[in-house]
């Protein structure tokens, strides 16, 4: 059987074939698996399903294979990463809106729900309540400051550095991107070299 290019696949899934679909989940569906272990206390604490919130990951999965823009600077499967992660803190973002209130009431959002130190907040984006003016001035400034870091980094280096900045730990981008824990240690200690001196 012809083994396919992921560029072949996402073209495939353009044109609505479902078959290129599902050799891709059946090739990524382990990014799905790790955010939802991500989330699974963030999950626990606002008493969210985990199947609900894995069929919200999968909304997510699909949604990536759909816009993912080949010219774009991110490799497939971190854009699926990212998409996945967007679309959960979401969910879990409107369940605590929607149906939570009092148990963010019960439960300190300091609460520590990883190894790593996360809390509950770290569950929640914090939404932005700036005027409409500082908010075009910030997303300016971020979209520059992108360009400037995508103009400095490798292609590995960047989709290492998404990861990263979306909080994934080294151990879980060294399984997103199958690439040996040292190759991400040195990746971070090369991504740091380079940005320590960029500015806006």
């Amino acid at each position: 059987m012809k083994e396919f290019q992921d560029n072949e696949l996402i073209n495939l899934v353009n044109e609505k074939n479902e078959d290129a679909s599902n050799l891709l989940y059946e090739k990524y569906n382990y990014i799905v698996d790790i955010i939802v272990n991500k989330y699974k206390k963030g999950a626990y604490y606002f008493s969210i399903d985990l199947n609900e919130l894995r069929q919200e990951a999968l909304v997510g999965f699909s949604d990536a294979l759909v816009s993912f823009d080949q010219d774009s600077d991110a490799s497939l499967k971190t854009f699926i990463t990212l998409c996945v992660e967007r679309r959960v803190r979401n969910f879990i973002r409107r369940s605590d809106t929607i149906k939570d209130k009092m148990l963010r009431e019960a439960y300190s959002l300091d609460t520590p729900i990883s190894e790593e130190g996360g809390s509950l907040v770290d569950a929640i984006p914090s939404s932005n309540l700036s005027n409409p003016e500082d908010r075009m001035v910030e997303e300016e400034s971020i979209k520059e400051l992108k360009t400037k870091i995508n103009d400095l980094l490798s292609p590995l280096e960047r989709d290492v550095f998404e990861l990263m900045v979306n909080e994934f730990t080294e151990e879980n981008i060294s399984e997103i991107l199958n690439i040996s824990l040292k190759q991400v240690y040195n990746c971070v200690s090369r991504i740091r070299m380079k940005l320590k001196d960029v500015k806006i």
